[in-house]
């Protein structure tokens, strides 16, 4: 009997102290009922207006995570002192909807969400040209942009809001505290690892440390895109200026300018194996294998990139630090610096890295080294200033500024490829794969069809671009690279598309994101006149290569001289180090996790 009444009064005491945390957990949204409506319903206007006018999908996480979010900012409030509460609710209500107002107008006008771009242009911008942007975008127009469907919401809700404090209050007994709390619970194990994410980013110590914390589920609300804004401007800036600084202090021994004009073609997001130089069976690069098998393009057979991250591949490409060294790579020579010190033309033609607000979150670290200012002129002579739909028109651009160029060119294309969304990639003229032509592959639905179709169909108009890029070319004395920033996921060893955070290494995901196809192009004059790096280039093809190591071989090709060069990093030298650990994102080995076959 005394048994039965200590468990009996255990399981009171247990729901007492139950209903207790209930009550402290669900206290933040009793207390701040409103507001915490307010903010959520907010969040979820301000997302849908970004899936409506950006086309992307619906980050279902984005749910819980506005509560969560709006929770935690109640919360916060609910340790201020009554006499200071109002305060804090009426600013938490400003800033609230001065930010949905700017990442709303952002969106709209500039198809960018607030980001470290939007924060730069803001501070940057003098009264004179504040004065001219708000001639130019505050008009009337504004009344049927997609701000006017937030009007709507914080007049209805203010409306609501007044009726509702005197018409109607939420009661603390127990069972709205354990909904309440059960909704909170459910939101914690949902969204607190994208939070946590959020935490670790806006802790990083580095500019490099950011590229490795960056994912959509994480910069998924304004306040959250504001502070990543805030955290790249502080460390961009210490980082950009350690690395102008250094770039001074590099110098050039010498430059024998053994090649005259040197292209440097970047692709995105290439699939080796949806490439016919690699025995894919569409018909997706013709172009390609045909100059391969006329004997003019040496295709590279075992070529990795060192991460799959555009900002992480760039940073590694273009200094001469290597991922797997421990220090910092803005403590290394940028090589376009090194060949503009050795008296070369260096243009850059990018579809993706020019000065504009629309830089993806993804890739802005990368683009703020290209994008600087001091940078930019340390770097590059000449380049584009605008973005287009399709690569072909960055041609024009080239041609626009062709008269520029000098005796020794170095010429880099950045391209947009395949770049997800795949269908946006390719114009109409070159849709010729369809759902039919994968028939076979009873895998996948027919939207998964589509979607690989797509790809292919980018795969082939990539294959077009490169082939009027080498006409520009075929009657000089000229090298051309080829190298893609990394590959990418399109239903083929796993069952998804794009790709996964870096810190995924298994053997599927590494052959997929990390193996890329990579070739060198040579024209009949350059082959009559370089016949020893002719014979480098054939011998180097089946060497194990790791692009982060690339910018030691552009220094050889042009024959600049310095203590930066490394012979053993170079592919083209008899002393490259073919028993390098290739070490992707500077901690997986390549060839041990991913069983690589050639």
């Amino acid at each position: 009997m005394n048994i039965l009444n200590y468990i009996k009064g255990l399981i009171r005491n247990s729901k007492a102290v139950i209903a207790k945390m209930a009550a402290m957990c669900a206290y933040p949204m009793i207390e701040n009922k409103i507001l915490f409506i307010f903010l959520y319903l907010l969040g979820i206007i301000n997302m849908l207006i970004e899936v409506y006018v950006l086309h992307y999908r619906i980050p279902k996480i984005s749910f819980f995570t506005y509560v969560l979010d709006a929770y935690l900012i109640c919360l916060m409030i609910s340790f201020v002192p009554k006499r200071l509460k109002n305060v804090f609710q009426i600013l938490t209500y400003s800033i609230s909807v001065m930010l949905a107002v700017i990442n709303i107008f952002c969106v709209n006008k500039f198809h960018a969400k607030i980001g470290p771009e939007i924060l730069n242009v803001v501070l940057e911008t003098n009264k004179r040209e504040s004065s001219e942007f708000a001639d130019k975008y505050i008009n009337a127009e504004l009344i049927t942009s997609p701000l006017s469907i937030l009007l709507v919401y914080l007049i209805l809700f203010g409306m609501l809001a007044l009726y509702a404090h005197s018409h109607f209050k939420l009661s603390k007994n127990r069972l709205i505290s354990y909904i309440l709390s059960s909704l909170f619970v459910v939101c914690v194990v949902v969204a607190l690892p994208s939070r946590i994410t959020m935490i670790k980013l806006l802790k990083a110590e580095n500019i490099e440390e950011l590229d490795h914390y960056i994912n959509n589920h994480s910069l998924n609300t304004p306040y959250n895109n504001l502070a990543f804004a805030i955290k790249v401007r502080v460390l961009s800036n210490k980082d950009l200026d350690v690395l102008a600084k250094n770039q001074n202090k590099f110098t050039v021994d010498s430059c024998n300018h053994s090649s005259n004009n040197i292209i440097f073609i970047i692709g995105e997001s290439y699939i080796k194996c949806h490439s016919q130089l690699y025995g894919y069976k569409y018909e997706t690069t013709p172009y390609q294998k045909k100059r391969m098998n006329d004997g003019e393009i040496v295709v590279f057979t075992d070529v990795i990139t060192p991460a799959n991250l555009t900002s992480v591949v760039f940073k590694h490409t273009f200094s001469l630090h290597s991922i797997d060294m421990k220090d910092s790579w803005s403590s290394y020579p940028l090589f376009p610096v090194l060949y503009r010190k050795a008296n070369y033309h260096v243009a850059f033609i990018t579809n993706q890295f020019v000065k504009s607000i629309q830089q993806d979150a993804f890739n802005v670290t990368g683009g703020l080294f290209l994008n600087e200012n001091r940078l930019s002129a340390m770097q590059f002579d000449t380049r584009n200033i605008i973005s287009h739909q399709y690569d072909e028109e960055l041609l024009r651009d080239y041609d626009s500024l062709q008269q520029y160029n000098t005796a020794n060119n170095l010429i880099i294309f950045h391209l947009s490829g395949q770049h997800i969304d795949f269908y946006k990639r390719s114009p109409e003229a070159f849709k010729k794969f369809a759902v039919s032509d994968y028939s076979v592959r009873k895998d996948l639905s027919d939207q998964e069809k589509q979607i690989v179709a797509d790809y292919d169909n980018a795969t082939l108009y990539n294959d077009f671009v490169l082939e009027k890029i080498i006409e520009r070319f075929e009657n000089e004395d000229a090298i051309v690279i080829y190298m893609p920033d990394h590959g990418e996921e399109c239903y083929d060893e796993l069952h998804r598309m794009g790709r996964l955070p870096s810190g995924n290494f298994s053997p599927e995901v590494l052959r997929q994101e990390y193996r890329i196809p990579f070739w060198i192009w040579m024209s009949k004059k350059y082959r009559e006149n370089h016949h020893t790096i002719c014979k480098q280039v054939e011998n180097a093809k089946n060497k194990p290569f790791m692009t982060d190591d690339i910018s030691h071989m552009f220094l050889y090709l042009a024959g600049i001289k310095c203590k930066y060069y490394n012979d053993s990093k170079n592919v083209l030298s008899d002393s490259f180090d073919v028993n390098r650990k290739r070490l992707v994102e500077g901690i997986a080995d390549f060839d041990k996790i991913s069983e690589h076959k050639q």
